[in-house]
């Protein structure tokens, strides 16, 4: 075991008849003994759970007896308890040295993901000719051989924050037990859309649903299940599994950082897996690194969209010339500056007012496309969409097919790319929904960030997406064909079939703009949380740095390969982040039923 000549020597049997009154029968505290023994004599480098694996299967080994099995149940639960306490030691270290600590481990983060980021540019600068070459390896690279992990590891967190709103755990409040909610209800829902969603609904409204249902995965196109099918799809891709991602980050973010004496980072929330206190540093140095890096590149993919969108927008409505991607890059340019000046005004006043102002106009423009919409198909659809959703949720979370290629295909094309954007945006999300969400108790943050995207996602794809698949329905296919080779323009093609066209682009470009500030101030907000020690305000040096490197790495990638090279970087940069989201999930999980068993709520 720990050393050659302990290997060596012959182990003894033990006659299970005589299992109760043999003296020598080795006792659980022996073999705990002998397992303490190893670990100091090998610098302390074995991992918690490998400990627990060994230590209970040497008890299975020893105790055979059906009897004996509760015995092997406590002694097993009494060395989890014991190596949990390894955690919770760091809450009763000097504050001083947590600091110093915590201060080192965030130098790091900051010059390591500063450092990758700047060898990206470079290297995709000197070869930008083949960005979409590599690009297009990784898209088909990581949907051959990782789109069942992305679709079960998304599945789990669903599962997992519905089981925490819904159990014991869910009256816990993250932060002080009689704390209030800082944000009212209105502005905290507001806050938490606009991050969460940003302009995404405005590219896809319209054309999601209609591209599912001229080119379903199975089935035949345009018929009355592929249409059906084409909302249930969409819904799984905006609603519940997205939020529940979210959910898990901003949980454990709240939770160790209100509740428990630790910074708001995602190192924060990790269990201590390791002795070794390098090796744990170096655990946590990754988490940190791994979540900044994917809010960079998730949050690039959203602006080269946003970017994307707005320029053709501009060309749509005011014929201002594309010239390639001169005007993307100039819109790019433009909103860098104007989410700057927002990062000025700080949390309270920048983000919250353009957060409820942009609700407030999206609700505004939904309204209007239904009043002079097909009315009733909409509200039919709507309900139906509700019904299907709920019908086809679980099949859907677990169904690969991988006997039929064409659907691996499209579940690679849209929902792993749809939930691999969701990961990148897991860091900068949940932490900006912690923050938004003290006070609030762990049910409300649950159905909250759940229910209320979810309605209103359902009810933003009836209404453009519907509008969209009637005018299919009765003839007007042109649309269904300039989506599949354009989807940046399909919301300004869609208004253009409605009145007032020059209004509601005008109003929708408004819309995009605003979304693309708010997300973007809310990303460099917290990419900067994250490097300068958890500060719930940090510094308007730190949020510009940030914000230039994310619209550098941005403007690099839509000069090297558009939106393919976009989305691969998401693929790319939100697959360590998926290992530490599950982390987070488990440390969650046993901190809050320490507390619980504790009776520490």
């Amino acid at each position: 075991m720990c050393s050659p000549k302990e290997n060596s020597e012959p182990k003894k049997r033990y006659d299970r008849r005589k299992l109760n009154d043999s003296d020598d029968q080795v006792t659980p505290e022996q073999i705990r003994s002998e397992l303490n023994h190893c670990e100091q004599i090998s610098n302390n480098e074995e991992r918690v759970e490998e400990q627990v694996y060994d230590y209970e299967n040497r008890l299975k080994q020893q105790y055979r007896r059906l009897q004996d099995q509760a015995l092997i149940a406590k002694a097993t639960s009494s060395l989890r308890n014991q190596l949990l306490q390894r955690e919770l030691q760091r809450e009763t270290r000097p504050l001083q040295e947590i600091e110093t600590e915590d201060r080192k481990l965030i130098n790091m983060t900051f010059v390591i993901s500063l450092s990758v980021i700047l060898i990206f540019v470079i290297a995709a600068l000197m070869n930008a000719d083949q960005i979409e070459t590599v690009a297009a390896q990784i898209r088909s690279s990581t949907i051959a051989n990782l789109s069942w992990f992305y679709l079960l590891a998304s599945t789990s967190f669903l599962l997992f924050i519905v089981y925490l709103g819904f159990s014991r755990f869910g009256n816990v409040v993250l932060g002080n037990p009689n704390e209030k909610p800082e944000f009212s209800d209105l502005s905290w829902a507001a806050m938490l859309f606009a991050a969460g969603m940003g302009s995404g609904l405005l590219f896809w409204g319209g054309a999601e649903p209609l591209l599912h249902y001229t080119s379903p995965p199975v089935g035949e196109p345009r018929t009355s299940q592929a249409g059906s099918m084409a909302m249930t799809y969409t819904a799984l891709h905006w609603c519940l599994h997205g939020w529940g991602i979210y959910t898990v980050g901003a949980l454990a973010v709240a939770y160790f950082g209100f509740r428990r004496r630790k910074k708001y980072l995602v190192s924060s929330c990790i269990p201590e897996l390791f002795a070794s206190s390098k090796l744990q540093t170096a655990l946590r140095a990754f988490c940190d690194i791994s979540a900044t890096l994917a809010v960079i590149f998730g949050m690039g993919a959203s602006l080269g969209m946003g970017t994307e969108q707005f320029a053709k927008g501009l060309n749509l409505v005011y014929e201002i010339p594309l010239n390639g991607v001169n005007l993307q890059i100039m819109v790019l340019a433009a909103v860098t500056i104007l989410f700057l000046i927002s990062a000025t005004t700080g949390l309270d006043k920048g983000i919250k007012i353009l957060s409820n102002l942009n609700i407030i106009v999206a609700i505004l423009l939904m309204i209007f496309v239904f009043l002079v919409g097909p009315k009733l198909f909409m509200l039919k659809l709507f309900v139906d969409s509700i019904g299907k959703y709920i019908n086809e949720i679980f099949v859907l979370s677990f169904q690969t097919l991988p006997m039929v290629p064409s659907y691996e295909k499209w579940m690679g094309n849209w929902t792993i790319n749809y939930f691999a954007w969701w990961i990148a945006w897991a860091p900068f999300v949940g932490i900006f929904l912690a923050r938004i969400s003290k006070g609030r108790t762990i049910r409300q943050l649950v159905v909250g960030s759940l229910i209320i995207p979810t309605v209103f996602s359902l009810m933003w794809f009836a209404t453009f997406g519907g509008a969209a698949i009637h005018l299919d329905m009765n003839g007007f296919t042109q649309l269904a064909s300039q989506v599949k080779t354009d989807s940046a323009a399909a919301l300004f093609l869609l208004l253009q079939q409605f009145p007032l066209e020059t209004l509601t682009s005008t109003v929708s470009l408004f819309l995009i703009l605003v979304f693309l500030v708010t997300s973007a101030d809310s990303a460099t907000f917290v990419i900067a949380m994250m490097t300068s020690e958890g500060d719930l305000d940090p510094s308007l040096r730190m949020k510009i740095v940030w914000g230039i490197v994310m619209s550098l790495v941005t403007m690099v990638l839509i000069l090297g390969g558009g939106l393919g090279a976009i989305q691969a970087a998401a693929l790319l940069f939100a697959l360590p982040f998926t290992f530490v989201l599950i982390l987070m999930m488990i440390s969650l999980w046993l901190r809050l039923g320490h507390q619980v068993e504790s009776q520490r709520i």
